[in-house]
């Protein structure tokens, strides 16, 4: 009995686990973006040298519908980590205005350390300007708990997310995985 017991759990955890999977992978490639107020950048790592190739292609991103006119302003989220040197948020704003994007329209948080504290910081500035609509930019398989989290905090948003990455994709999917399931049950 217990041996029966012990092995549909490990079913159940397996298929659970795996249509959780499929249903990251496939959320994140099929959520498009709308036009908005306010373009949020969701920070990454920042290297010695800059921006992580992972901060980079959410830089891009960002870019890319800024200038389609997707939105007229960029909120970059993102605090200091152990091992960044500079703020996310200030890497990315920097990297943007190198890019050509104008001062004026980036804005930059730097307190956060996780989704939920880059959303909530990004939310104060949106009230600071009576912006309401926001486009969430992060990697594809991170949007379902990024707008999940938004929406929680009163954010009317879309998504727009990077589907190809330099990093080694399946171990982030499934660290997706354990955090949305956390998050359906507490």
């Amino acid at each position: 009995m217990l041996k029966r017991i012990i092995i549909t759990a490990v079913l159940v955890v397996i298929i659970t686990t795996g249509l959780m999977y499929g249903y990251i992978e496939w959320y994140g490639r099929n959520l498009e973006a709308e036009s908005a107020d306010v373009i949020i950048v969701l920070g990454a790592a920042v290297w010695q040298n800059g921006p992580s190739p992972a901060l980079l292609e959410r830089i891009s991103l960002a870019e890319d519908l800024f200038r389609r006119g997707y939105a007229p302003a960029i909120i970059t989220t993102g605090g200091t980590g152990t091992f960044n040197p500079t703020p996310e948020g200030t890497a990315a704003r920097l990297t943007l205005i190198a890019r050509g994007v104008p001062p004026e329209v980036v804005h930059e948080e730097v307190k956060s350390r996780n989704t939920r504290e880059n959303l909530d910081e990004a939310r104060k500035i949106m009230l600071k300007y009576g912006w309401q609509k926001a486009i969430i930019v992060t990697h594809d398989y991170h949007l379902l708990r990024a707008i999940t989290e938004a929406r929680r905090l009163g954010i009317e948003a879309s998504g727009a997310g990077v589907h190809r990455t330099t990093m080694f994709r399946p171990p982030l999917v499934l660290r997706e995985v354990l955090a949305n399931l956390v998050r359906l049950i507490v």
